[in-house]
């Protein structure tokens, strides 16, 4: 890869090399995604195409404009107890918000089969920009 391509994708990575969580996370949203995409006569397409943009923009310019940063920061402050706090508290509404069925379910699983999409290319993206997962593949900065 170009140094030009690597420093403008520098932007959109963290300052570490990927880990084997971050592979693990790759695969089981593969795996996830991998119905979704083989059967593609059975996705909404606008849903899914919707999942996918929103995902990748929130992934790449969205997490590194101010409010990104912002959210970023205030999320990593709170501890961990509080994330999962939040992160239940998200489920939990979108839970109750798809009871009410204002958007069918069907909808609202290819959208997030998008945006899942979104994050598995992003994973894929991040580990060949780095060179391989750490302690596994090549050291960017000697060229192996």
């Amino acid at each position: 890869m170009s140094s030009t391509v690597q420093s403008r994708l520098a932007a959109y990575f963290p300052d570490r090399s990927p880990t084997w969580i971050d592979l693990l996370i790759g695969i089981l949203t593969g795996v996830e995604i991998g119905p979704d995409i083989l059967s593609p006569a059975t996705i909404s397409w606008p849903a899914a195409v919707s999942g996918f943009l929103v995902f990748t923009i929130a992934l790449g310019p969205g997490s590194n404009s101010s409010l990104g940063r912002w959210v970023s920061q205030w999320f990593r402050s709170i501890g961990i107890l509080r994330r999962v706090v939040v992160i239940v508290l998200f489920a939990l509404t979108v839970g109750i918000v798809s009871r009410f069925d204002a958007v069918p379910n069907a909808q609202i699983a290819d959208a997030a089969s998008g945006g899942l999409l979104a994050t598995f290319l992003y994973l894929v993206t991040y580990i060949v920009w780095a060179g391989g997962v750490s302690d596994w593949e090549s050291n960017r900065e000697n060229g192996n």
